[in-house]
C-alpha cells in the first residue's frame, strides 16, 4: 500500500526544464552535451564539464545561473496538476517529499517561491547523497526520512535517471514525460508512464482498490 509521494523537482513538479536548457545554450554548453546532463547530480555534471568544456565548470555555473535567474523572475512555473495533487495527498494523509538533483537550498528556494513549501515533509537535495541519480540513495533517504518502507512509496519522475533510480529503490516508480519521452528501457522500468500530474491521484485510487 502506498503510503508515501517522493516527488522529484525540475521537470515534475515545475516547467523548469525549458528554462534550464535555453540557460546553458546561453552559458557556451552544447546541446547534446545538455541532454546527457538531465537527471545528474551537482558533481557528474562537473566532470563532464572538465571532460568536453575548455571553460571551468564553475565559470559554467555562474553563467547558467545568471541565466536562469533572469529567466525566472517573473516566477517559478508549476506543472499543470501540481497544487490539485499536493491538496489531495494532504487531504488523503500521504506523506511528501522532495527527491532532487539540485542542491537542497536552490530547491528550497523554489518551493518558497511557488508557495508549496509546507506541503513537505521532508526535501532531499542532492548535497545530501554521496551517489546521484541513476543511484537509489537519495530515494531511500527520502523513505527513511517519512518513516516509509521502498515498497510503500510512489516516485514520481520526468528523466531517465530518475526512472532508474525509483527502480533501484525498489519503489513503484512513475515517468511523467517533459522533454524526453520513454524509451524501450524506460517503459520496462517505470511500473507506469502518465500524461500529466492529473492523473496520479486516480492511479493511486486505483492501486489502493487493487
Amino acid at each position: 500500500m502506498i503510503k508515501a509521494v517522493i516527488f522529484d523537482m525540475d521537470g515534475t513538479i515545475f516547467d523548469t526544464e525549458r528554462i534550464y536548457h535555453d540557460a546553458w545554450m546561453a552559458a557556451g554548453v552544447p546541446e547534446e552535451l545538455y541532454w546527457q546532463m538531465i537527471g545528474r547530480g551537482h558533481a557528474e555534471i562537473q566532470e563532464m564539464f572538465r571532460q568536453h568544456m575548455d571553460v571551468p565548470p564553475q565559470v559554467l555555473y555562474e553563467r547558467c545561473d545568471a541565466e536562469t535567474k533572469r529567466l525566472l523572475a517573473p516566477g517559478v512555473p508549476k506543472k499543470p496538476g501540481l497544487d490539485a495533487l499536493l491538496q489531495h495527498l494532504r487531504q488523503q494523509d500521504y506523506r511528501m517529499a522532495l527527491a532532487t538533483s539540485s542542491l537542497t537550498e536552490n530547491a528550497g528556494e523554489k518551493l518558497r517561491r511557488a508557495e508549496v513549501t509546507d506541503f513537505f515533509d521532508v526535501v532531499i537535495g542532492g548535497d545530501q547523497v554521496e551517489h546521484g541519480k541513476p543511484a537509489p540513495d537519495i530515494y531511500r533517504k527520502a523513505a527513511d526520512a517519512v518513516h516509509c518502507a521502498p515498497a510503500e512509496c510512489m516516485v514520481l519522475e520526468d528523466s531517465f535517471n530518475g526512472v532508474r533510480g525509483g527502480h533501484a529503490a525498489g519503489m513503484y516508480t512513475v515517468m511523467i514525460p517533459d522533454l524526453l519521452q520513454p524509451d524501450a528501457e524506460i517503459r520496462v522500468l517505470a511500473d507506469a508512464v502518465l500524461p500529466s500530474l492529473a492523473e496520479v491521484a486516480p492511479l493511486l485510487l486505483r492501486l489502493a482498490n487493487a
